[in-house]
């Protein structure tokens, strides 16, 4: 298994611990969980550039890196629905079955010989998601650690988890004009 590929299974690893941390935390546990989510964004773009730079994309980064981004990202938020921050399960449920659709629209592909990796638009829904449930993180830390926060913070997690099913489903919508013919073929 090369540099990469390892490090996609650490962020899986990353990922657990942080939902451990945010689900059963408390305020030390959701400031460990917030430095665990960035150790993963940040060895998300590291293998990324390793796997370019050193010319080893592989199959299984191609599917592993997008899978062990949503277990990060799906997995922050269920946790972070016990915090009572008025983050919607309906937005989360959105999230996941476009995530459900994607995996069978990916074993459709492979079935016919083809793996289908993040495109541009999935890296950058990827990238607004981490964001989004970065600042919720940061939000829940600083609602626990500071008296007061503006008012209008206290609706940013409901906000923030719409443009997370938003961005989902808009680069759902991209990846199916991507791959009509392919779905087409199949439904004949």
């Amino acid at each position: 298994m090369n540099i990469a590929n390892q490090l996609t299974v650490g962020r899986i690893l990353l990922a657990l611990a942080t939902f451990i941390a945010l689900l059963h935390g408390g305020p030390d546990g959701h400031a460990l969980a917030l430095l665990l989510f960035i150790a993963a964004m940040v060895t998300d773009w590291i293998d990324g550039w390793i796997a370019r730079t050193t010319h080893t994309i592989s199959p299984f980064g191609k599917i592993a890196d997008p899978i062990a981004d949503k277990i990060l990202v799906l997995g922050s938020l269920l946790a972070l629905t016990r915090a009572h921050l008025g983050i919607p399960l309906w937005a989360i449920f959105l999230i996941i079955a476009r995530e459900l659709l994607m995996g069978g629209l990916r074993a459709l592909a492979g079935a016919q010989g083809k793996v289908i990796g993040a495109e541009r638009w999935g890296k950058w829904s990827m990238a607004v998601q981490s964001a989004a449930v970065l600042a919720i993180i940061a939000l829940l830390n600083a609602r626990e650690r500071l008296s007061q926060i503006p008012p209008a913070a206290h609706k940013l997690p409901y906000f923030l988890t719409l443009v997370c099913a938003a961005v989902a489903w808009l680069s759902a919508y991209l990846y199916y004009r991507l791959s009509r013919r392919m779905l087409e073929k199949s439904w004949g």
